[in-house]
């Protein structure tokens, strides 16, 4: 006789129930943007990972084509022009 059917089976949680048992994980719901905030577009999300991805090619190309300079200093230039991108996106983004 086969014992794997006979594994309990656990009862459907209603989300009241949820709420009074700490051990189980709560249903969750997608969040909503505010009534104030527009949603995020596509464009704004390709425009981030933009930024990230030239910051990375940014540092690549820097080391490389300079040999000479320490990698610290070069991470410092691409980090001060990341934040740069950063601060202005954040602000467009506002």
């Amino acid at each position: 006789m086969s014992k794997k059917h006979n594994k309990p089976q656990p009862e459907p949680v209603s989300e009241t129930q949820s709420a009074a048992a700490p051990g189980r994980p709560a249903v969750q719901t997608p969040v909503q943007p505010s009534a104030g905030q527009p949603p995020v577009s596509k464009a704004q999300i390709w425009t981030f990972w933009g930024g990230v991805a030239a910051a990375l090619v940014a540092a690549q190309a820097l080391a490389y084509l300079l040999p000479g300079v320490p990698e610290r200093v070069i991470e410092r230039w691409v980090m001060l022009a990341f934040a740069a991108f950063v601060g202005v996106f954040l602000f467009k983004l506002k």
